[in-house]
């Protein structure tokens, strides 16, 4: 999963936002939940490390009571009843919690007194070395979370939740989005090289932790399985307005053209609340383009530690990362320039088929964006 663009949103819903998919119904040492911050912010660092904190209590609650509304911003607005200690004890919790992020934010950085440890300590080392901007950084990988080491309360596994901040240099393009999502990609191959891609806008939340088991039922479908590309839940937006005159839907864009697509190969990417097949980032089902490294292969299983080199600012120069494959005809690929573009490198004859999955399939809406 990567959560996208943090540095441009209010901390206290980004890091409730990623507690809702680390509470996903799904066995806690598959999921990996990647946090993008393009600006380099000690802040949403900090506010992450509270986060998985807080996140060893939250787990085995919504588990235990079988939470639906596992965004914990969400859930302690609405009209929950505690039905046990365990439930107020955690709201005090996520109120300590916030009250400790606000402080940092007021205040504008993060001294020693707000870490509790040596490895915090060391964590924030960067942002104390010379000159640190988000125009102007060296990259920052920090596993906050490692499943095969961090328990729950219950003694459960947690998810891996990685903090991942690409170099930035005033000298190179960044290419904006697209160059924060190649560099994603990139670091979660070489650090767990998960087959599924969640890709999300951070002021998303979840509420369905069965979404995944969802997804999964599709991608281990035999009919769809060798040709399937990506599964995506358009957004349906909460709260527009106080009267709510679109009752939630945007039904042009999101019912009606998905079905008209149907017989296109699928609808259009909507950007965010999309689980991508890994290897369609290589080039079709018939053939694999291979990447420059072969740490990068979606079928690569041997771990090495070389996050740092590939989310380095001059990692994309003289290689196909930020460009788009073009097909003139089933045989020959033309890769055509555009530092806009994720890389897509999939002949035309092999493109691979999107599912556009509608809400009233799945019984609820599995991505929303929070207000």
């Amino acid at each position: 999963m990567i959560v996208r663009e943090v540095h441009l949103e209010n901390l206290e819903k980004v890091i409730t936002s990623g507690e809702s998919f680390m509470a996903y119904d799904y066995p806690p040492e598959t999921l990996s939940v990647y946090v993008s911050d393009d600006g380099g912010s000690e802040l949403t660092l900090f506010a992450f490390m509270e986060a998985a904190k807080f996140g060893r209590f939250w787990l085995p609650l919504c588990k235990e009571y079988n939470i639906m509304d596992r965004c914990p911003d969400a859930y302690f607005k609405s009209n929950y009843s505690a039905n046990s200690d365990a439930q107020n004890i955690s709201n005090e919790m996520y109120e300590n919690m916030k009250e400790k992020i606000e402080n940092v934010v007021e205040t504008g950085n993060v001294t020693d007194e707000d870490l509790s440890s040596e490895e915090e300590l060391e964590a924030f080392s960067k942002w104390k070395r010379g000159i640190f901007t988000p125009q102007q950084h060296p990259s920052v990988i920090q596993v906050l979370l490692e499943s095969d080491k961090d328990k729950d309360t219950a003694g459960n596994p947690m998810p891996n939740l990685i903090y991942v901040s690409r170099e930035k240099s005033k000298a190179s393009p960044h290419n904006f989005n697209s160059g924060a999502l190649n560099t994603l990609i990139r670091v979660s191959a070489v650090m767990t090289n998960a087959p599924i891609i969640l890709t999300l806008d951070c002021d998303m939340f979840s509420n369905d932790p069965k979404t995944v088991e969802r997804v999964i039922c599709f991608m281990m479908d035999p009919p769809y399985q060798p040709k399937l590309g990506y599964i995506q839940f358009p957004q349906m937006y909460q709260g527009l307005n106080k009267a709510d005159i679109y009752a939630a839907e945007f039904k042009q864009p999101i019912q009606i053209n998905a079905m008209g697509m149907d017989g296109l190969r699928g609808p259009n990417h909507v950007g965010t609340g999309c689980f991508f097949n890994r290897r369609v980032f290589f080039s079709g089902p018939s053939s694999l383009v291979q990447p420059e490294m072969p740490e990068l292969r979606p079928d690569y299983t041997h771990r090495k530690n070389m996050a740092h080199q590939v989310s380095g600012c001059n990692y994309e120069n003289q290689s196909n990362w930020g460009s788009k494959a073009v097909a003139k005809n089933p045989n020959k690929t033309v890769v055509q320039e555009d530092d806009s573009k994720i890389v897509e490198v999939i002949p035309e004859a092999a493109k691979p088929v999107a599912i556009n999955v509608s809400p009233k399939c799945t019984g609820s809406i599995s991505q929303s964006k929070q207000f």
